[in-house]
């Protein structure tokens, strides 16, 4: 438990590091000089997708890998609707780390479910399954990671630029691109 904590800080550490410096690469922009005095990114800005074939969950990617850059995590927001969720999977690759800035989530965390309230940070090792429930009456907004980055490339291979766009995915097409991005659904 101990070595996942000091894991864990050290990569908030990082996502720390790179707000406050400005060397991240948000909106799919050229990424801010070394020398840079840092950088705001507005609420309402950012690689807008909308999740899925009926899902149509807003995800908003913040911080992302260009061919010019690899920062050590991506940075995204997604918006979660009364009754809608995430359901449980893991990742093989990758590290996340979410905030729940909005709303009233249950969280399955291994084999734990809890609920997650307006400031808690959530953090899943990669290989631990976990999944989102919206079960309140108002809408809950996430900010979440992934370290490291890469699998915000997931979200824009699974989402529309518009919301009443259709993927066109059939369940093959699920399973390939799950399988590229390293993500398992459980059954």
């Amino acid at each position: 438990m101990m070595n996942h904590r000091r894991i864990f800080l050290q990569k908030l550490g990082v996502f720390s590091t790179l707000c406050l410096t400005g060397m991240h690469n948000p909106l799919g922009a050229n990424n801010a000089p070394k020398d840079s005095n840092g950088l705001i990114i507005k609420a309402d800005e950012g690689e807008v997708r909308y999740i899925g074939n009926t899902r149509k969950a807003k995800v908003i990617i913040k911080v992302s890998e260009t061919p010019d850059y690899t920062p050590e995590i991506s940075l995204l927001t997604e918006l979660i609707t009364p009754e809608d969720g995430i359901p449980t999977h893991k990742h093989l690759n990758e590290d996340e780390f979410l905030f729940v800035q909005k709303g009233t989530v249950e969280i399955t965390l291994g084999d734990d479910i809890q609920t997650g309230e307006p400031g808690d940070l959530i953090y899943v090792p990669k290989n631990t399954w976990h999944g989102f429930k919206n079960t309140g009456k108002e809408d809950v907004t996430l900010l979440f990671g992934y370290s490291p980055s890469g699998f915000e490339d997931y979200f824009r291979q699974i989402g529309t630029v518009r919301i009443d766009e259709e993927l066109g995915f059939t369940s093959e097409d699920w399973i390939r691109t799950n399988k590229k991005y390293g993500v398992v659904y459980k059954s």
